[in-house]
C-alpha cells in the first residue's frame, strides 16, 4: 500500500483510520437524516408533549446505554486491537469467548434495571408517572444493544467498521418504519376511541384536552416499540456478519475464558467507573433540568413560553413535560454534531491504541493531532454553521406540523452552536485517553464537570426567565473542563505534543469568518423569503467561503485531500 503523505507523515495507520472514519461518518449521516425524518412525523403524532415522555423515557435509559457502548466495547476494541499487532489470534479468540458472556450479563442486568427503577423514576425524580409505559417498552433494548456492541466492538479492534456501520443504520430505518407505524395506529385508535365512547380505556374525558393527556403517554409508549424492534433488527444482522467473518479460526494454543475475562475487567475497571461517572452526571444534569423547570413558577413559565403555549392545549399539569419536550427538540439538533465526531472517538480507539503499544511516538503523535484537526473542523464548522440556519432548518422540520417547537427552540438551537465544538472535542479527548489506558486519571475531572453543570442549571434554570438557557451555560462549562483536563493527561502520558492553532485557532478563524460573510453577504443581496430559500442560500454561502478559508490557511492540505479520497476505497 503507497503512502500519499510526504516525509515523515506517510503512514499506514493515518490511512486506515481515515478510510473507517468516513464509512463511520457516512453512516453516522445516513442515521441522523434517517432520525430527522422520523422525528418530523413523530412529533406531528404525540406533539411536544409526548416528545417529553419519549425523552424522559431515553434519559433514564441512556446511562445504561453508555455504560454498555462505553466501557467494555472501548475495552474489546483495544484488546483485540493490541493482540492483533501482537499476532496472537488465539488470545483474540479467547477474548470473544469471554466477551460474548460478559455483555450478555451486562445486558441483562440493565434490562432488570431499567424495569425494576422505572416507577421510582418516573414518579420521584422526572416528575411524570406517565413516562412509566414509554420506559417498560424501551427496557429489552439494553439487552439488544450490549450483545450487538459485543460483536461490534470486537469488529472495530481489526478496523473493520462495516457491521457498526450497517447495523447502525439497520437500527435506524426499523425505528423510523415500526415507530411511525405504531405511533400512527395507536393515535388513531385511541383518539377513536374516545370520539366513540368519551372514554379511553374506560378513563372518562371530559373534552379533547383531557382525551390528549391520557393518549400522548401510550402512543408515546407505541412510538418507543420501534426502537426496541430497530435493536432486535441490528442484532441479527451483526450476529450473522460476524459470525461468517470471525468464525473460521481455530486456535492451535488455548487461553483460559477466565483468564481472558479477568483481563478485560482489568482494563475496563477504570474505564466503567469513569463511564459510570459520565452516565450519572448526564443522568443528574437531566434530572436537574427537570427538577429546576418543575421548581419554577408555573405561571412564570406560562408567560416565558406564551407564544408556544397559545398554539396548543397544554394544561397546567403537563407544563413541565410540555417545555422539556422543547427541550428535547432543541437537543436533536445539539446533539447531532458529538452524533458525527463520536464516530471519530470510535474508530481512533484501535488506531491510537496500536500506535501506542507500537511504541512509535512519532506515529502516535501525528495521528493524534490528525484526528483531533479533523475533529476540530466537523465540530466548529458544524456548530456556527448550525447557529446560521437554526430558525430555517426548525422552520423547514416543524412550521406545517409543529410550529410551537420552532418558537420554542430555534433559539435555544442558535446558541447551542457556538459552543458544540467543546462536546464534540471532549468527547474525542475521552476516547483518547481511555485508548491509552489512562482512563482512571480523568475520573476526577468528570466528577468536577458534574458539579459544575448541575451547580449552574441549579443557580440558572431554576430562574424562569433563563430557564432552559441555563443549559447552554452549564453544558460548556462542565464539557470545558472534561476537554482541556483529558488533552493535558492525554498529552503527559502519551508524549504527543499538540498544535494548538491547527487544533483551535485556524478551525475557529475559518468559522467566524465564513458565519459572518454568510450574514453579510445575505442581508446585502437577498431579502428574507421562505424557510427552503433562506436555509439554502445561507448553506451555500457559508460552505463555499468555508471550504476557501480551510484552504487559504492550510488547514487542510491539498495533499491530505488526495489521501481522503484514496481512503474511500480502503471503506
Amino acid at each position: 500500500m503507497h503512502c500519499l503523505f510526504c516525509g515523515d507523515f506517510l503512514n499506514n495507520s493515518k490511512q486506515k483510520y481515515i478510510g473507517s472514519a468516513v464509512l463511520l461518518l457516512i453512516a453516522s449521516v445516513l442515521v441522523k437524516a434517517i432520525s430527522a425524518v422520523y422525528k418530523i412525523p413523530l412529533t406531528a403524532y404525540i406533539g411536544a408533549t409526548g416528545r417529553g415522555y419519549f425523552n424522559i423515557a431515553y434519559n433514564f435509559y441512556m446511562p445504561l446505554h453508555a455504560l454498555i457502548m462505553g466501557a467494555f466495547p472501548i475495552t474489546l476494541s483495544h484488546l483485540v486491537s493490541k493482540y492483533n499487532e501482537k499476532k496472537d489470534q488465539a488470545k483474540i479468540h479467547s477474548l470473544k469467548k469471554a466477551a460474548k458472556i460478559l455483555f450478555f450479563a451486562v445486558g441483562m442486568l440493565g434490562l432488570v434495571l431499567m424495569l425494576v427503577f422505572a416507577k421510582p423514576y418516573a414518579e420521584l425524580i422526572s416528575s411524570s408517572p406517565k413516562s412509566i409505559y414509554t420506559i417498560y417498552v424501551l427496557a429489552p433494548t439494553v439487552l439488544f444493544s450490549s450483545m450487538a456492541a459485543y460483536r461490534r466492538s470486537f469488529a472495530e479492534g481489526y478496523m473493520n467498521m462495516i457491521p457498526t456501520s450497517v447495523s447502525q443504520v439497520i437500527e435506524a430505518v426499523f425505528k423510523l418504519v415500526f415507530g411511525l407505524l405504531f405511533a400512527r395506529v395507536s393515535m388513531g385508535r385511541l383518539y377513536d376511541m374516545y370520539l366513540q365512547t368519551g372514554a379511553v380505556f374506560g378513563m372518562i374525558c371530559e373534552n379533547e384536552e383531557t382525551a390528549l393527556s391520557v393518549i400522548y403517554p401510550l402512543t408515546s409508549a407505541a412510538a418507543m416499540g420501534g426502537v426496541t424492534v430497530g435493536a432486535f433488527i441490528s442484532l441479527i444482522y451483526v450476529s450473522v456478519y460476524t459470525s461468517v467473518k470471525y468464525n473460521s479460526y481455530i486456535p492451535r494454543k488455548i487461553y483460559k475464558t477466565k483468564d481472558s475475562m479477568l483481563e478485560i475487567f482489568s482494563f475496563s475497571a477504570p474505564i466503567i467507573f469513569s463511564t459510570v461517572i459520565q452516565s450519572a452526571s448526564s443522568f443528574l444534569d437531566d434530572a436537574s433540568v427537570q427538577y429546576c423547570l418543575s421548581n419554577c413558577s408555573t405561571e412564570g413559565l406560562k408567560e416565558a413560553y406564551a407564544r408556544c403555549l397559545a398554539l396548543t392545549s397544554t394544561p397546567d399539569e403537563d407544563i413541565v413535560a410540555y417545555i422539556y419536550g422543547l427541550f428535547s427538540s432543541a437537543q436533536d439538533f445539539k446533539n447531532l454534531l458529538p452524533g458525527l465526531t463520536m464516530a471519530l472517538g470510535v474508530a481512533a480507539v484501535p488506531a491510537i491504541s496500536a500506535a501506542f503499544e507500537a511504541g512509535d511516538s512519532r506515529r502516535l503523535s501525528n495521528l493524534s493531532n490528525s484526528i483531533f484537526k479533523y475533529t476540530s473542523l466537523i465540530a466548529f464548522g458544524g456548530g456556527f454553521y448550525l447557529s446560521l440556519v437554526a430558525p430555517y432548518a426548525m422552520g423547514l422540520l416543524y412550521k406545517t406540523s409543529n410550529y410551537d417547537i420552532v418558537i420554542g427552540s430555534s433559539n435555544l438551537v442558535f446558541s447551542f452552536g457556538f459552543v458544540m465544538f467543546i462536546y464534540c472535542l471532549a468527547g474525542l479527548s475521552v476516547f483518547s485517553v481511555q485508548a491509552i489506558g489512562c482512563a482512571k486519571k480523568g475520573i476526577p475531572f468528570l466528577v468536577l464537570s458534574a458539579a459544575v453543570r448541575i451547580a449552574v442549571n441549579f443557580l440558572l434554570v431554576s430562574d424562569y426567565r433563563i430557564n432552559l438557557y441555563g443549559t447552554v451555560v452549564s453544558g460548556a462549562a462542565g464539557y470545558l473542563v472534561i476537554l482541556i483536563s483529558n488533552l493535558i493527561i492525554f498529552s503527559r502520558y502519551s508524549g504527543v505534543s499538540f498544535k494548538v492553532s491547527l487544533l483551535f485557532f485556524k478551525p475557529l478563524l475559518c468559522c467566524s469568518v465564513s458565519f459572518a460573510a454568510a450574514k453579510i453577504i445575505f442581508s446585502s443581496l437577498f431579502d428574507e423569503a421562505g424557510d427552503l430559500f433562506n436555509f439554502t442560500v445561507l448553506s451555500g454561502i457559508y460552505i463555499f467561503m468555508f471550504t476557501i478559508m480551510t484552504l487559504l490557511s492550510k488547514t487542510i492540505t491539498f495533499s491530505e485531500i488526495k489521501i481522503l479520497q484514496y481512503s474511500k476505497k480502503l471503506a
